[in-house]
């Protein structure tokens, strides 16, 4: 019987080494780079002081993301999955491209091999460490789950799954591939369903203000109470569906169960729940999550926002901070026409050997 020299097995096919994507190597330059920016994300986020911290998250914004893409934040937070509104742009990222790791890693063991999985990694899971153009594709493919409403972790889980049915894919979509599918607006047809957002409502990892009583107006908690609602009148057992709500560790005093539901359910609700829960009053008040992104672009919800003075006075400061680096308040054009004069020079350099020559 012929032996395979490859894999040393009798008969049939070697085993296909199936690339991980971790494993391209990146230019000695753009790994010093990526460190820095890592460097310099990992201080802004460690600051005590959260102005400090919110200038630095936009500092870094500024730098990395297109302009274009940071005008569409405030009209994507009205349609952002509940559970990811209080998030910035930048945390949202962050927790998108843990998401799309997961399901990365999840796929490559339905479809391919499970030792392996747990050792694929499509991308840096500091969204920092990752080079700007898979920063870019991470940026966009959170953007359009929030255009769609979805919770990450189900659109990653939609768009990997539905990539590798039916096709002879070596691996699931990396980050630039998320967006490309010929299908894509099928794929996503009919999501979230009911079931799919009942499970995913106040999480623990959920924001804790879900879980507290706001201090005033704060249309993020009162997104999540209407969901909370349609979730309980939706299911089969209302009273037992409220308890979960009731019970330790949940969103709902009694008090506001009362106003938003019939009292009977409430009473029948109350009789299962060992343990109320504990909601204190928020700390503080409410401020949008993207607050420092204010856009004059024509119809975007900047131009009636209440924070509007607040999130101009944030924009100077991040425009202070750039300018105290050295740099104007626009670091990716300041990169770009520093691009275009070391490509001038070189390609003036190369004129002159040839007629050297």
């Amino acid at each position: 019987m012929a032996r395979n020299k490859k894999s040393g097995a009798t008969g049939g096919k070697a085993k296909v080494k199936r690339p991980n994507p971790a494993r391209k190597k990146a230019s000695a330059k753009n790994m010093m780079e990526a460190q820095s920016r890592h460097a310099s994300y990992q201080r802004a986020l460690k600051s005590a002081d959260p102005v400090k911290r919110q200038v630095g998250e936009l500092v870094f914004q500024r730098t990395y993301i297109d302009k274009g893409l940071l005008a569409k934040e405030a009209l994507l937070l009205r349609t952002r999955w509940i559970g990811n509104r209080y998030m910035s742009p930048v945390q949202a990222t962050q927790a998108f491209t843990e998401a799309y790791i997961a399901a990365y890693r999840a796929a490559w063991a339905r479809h391919f091999d499970l030792s392996e999985a747990p050792h694929k990694q499509p991308c840096a899971t500091s969204l920092a460490l990752n080079d700007r153009s898979v920063i870019t594709s991470l940026w966009r493919a959170r953007q359009k789950a929030d255009e769609l409403g979805m919770p990450y972790d189900l659109f990653c889980e939609i768009v990997l799954d539905l990539w590798l049915s039916g096709r002879k894919a070596k691996q699931p979509p990396l980050p630039n591939q998320l967006l490309s599918g010929k299908l894509f607006g099928a794929w996503m047809r009919g999501h979230p369903t009911w079931a799919e957002t009942g499970e995913r409502l106040f999480l623990p990892a959920w924001d804790r203000r879900f879980f507290m009583e706001p201090s005033g107006e704060d249309p993020v908690h009162a997104a999540a109470m209407r969901a909370l609602s349609a979730d309980v009148l939706h299911a089969k057992d209302r009273p037992a569906r409220l308890a979960q709500y009731l019970g330790a560790g949940g969103p709902l005093t009694e008090a506001r169960a009362k106003a938003m539901f019939e009292e009977d359910m409430v009473r029948d609700a109350l009789a299962m729940v060992a343990e109320p829960a504990e909601v204190n009053e928020a700390p503080e008040g409410y401020a949008p999550a993207c607050i420092g992104n204010r856009s004059d672009v024509r119809d975007m919800p900047c131009h009636n926002c209440p924070f509007a003075v607040q999130c101009s006075s944030v924009k100077r400061k991040v425009t202070r901070a750039l300018n105290a680096a050295g740099v104007s308040g626009d670091p990716r054009a300041d990169r770009r026409r520093e691009q275009n004069r070391n490509s001038q020079r070189k390609h003036r350099e190369e004129q002159r050997r040839k007629l050297a020559a």
